[in-house]
């Protein structure tokens, strides 16, 4: 005798009958072919299994969405395939960042009309370099910055993306 017939006094076929009523025979009739169709799985490489994949631009778990660290590139490439493939509408140059700062940072200028539509800068979180910053600040220019080497920012591109269409104002 069974769980379900010692708890309740009923077999499982006569759970099922009162649940689904005249529909049961719907259920008991299912060939494999009826099942809707199933989506690949992904082949599995030889090894070990590939790292869980978060949801969130930041944390522990890297990012489903492509970021600094899945982009098969150095990070100046990959910021500069985001800021050329999203902000085309500007002219977007870069160059080594200035200073005395022993970790290297990168300067990317957006140009519009004529004028510095925006400063980004990427650096170090080692770095405690201010100079950029506060010059943009005493210009009137919008500035930004991203840290490459800052554990759970994974610079996502929606983030990045986000951050510079809002200083933008786009």
């Amino acid at each position: 005798m069974g769980l379900l017939s010692k708890l309740f006094g009923k077999t499982v076929e006569d759970a099922a009958a009162d649940m689904f009523g005249s529909e049961k025979h719907y259920f008991d009739n299912l060939r494999s072919d009826d099942a809707p169709p199933q989506p690949p799985k992904p082949a599995a490489k030889k090894g070990s299994a590939p790292p869980p994949r978060g949801n969130c631009p930041w944390g522990e778990l890297m990012p489903a969405e492509e970021n600094q660290y899945s982009f098969n590139g150095s990070y100046i490439q990959y910021f500069e395939k985001i800021f050329g493939a999203d902000f085309s509408s500007y002219q977007i140059s870069h160059a080594p960042g200035q200073g005395r700062s022993i970790h290297h940072a990168e300067v990317f200028t957006f140009m519009n009309g004529g004028r510095v539509a925006l400063i980004v800068e990427l650096m170090s979180e080692k770095s405690s370099s201010r100079a950029l910053r506060d010059k943009c600040q005493r210009d009137g220019v919008p500035y930004l910055r991203f840290y490459y080497d800052h554990d759970g920012w994974w610079n996502a591109r929606s983030y990045v993306t986000d951050r510079v269409r809002a200083r933008l104002s786009v």
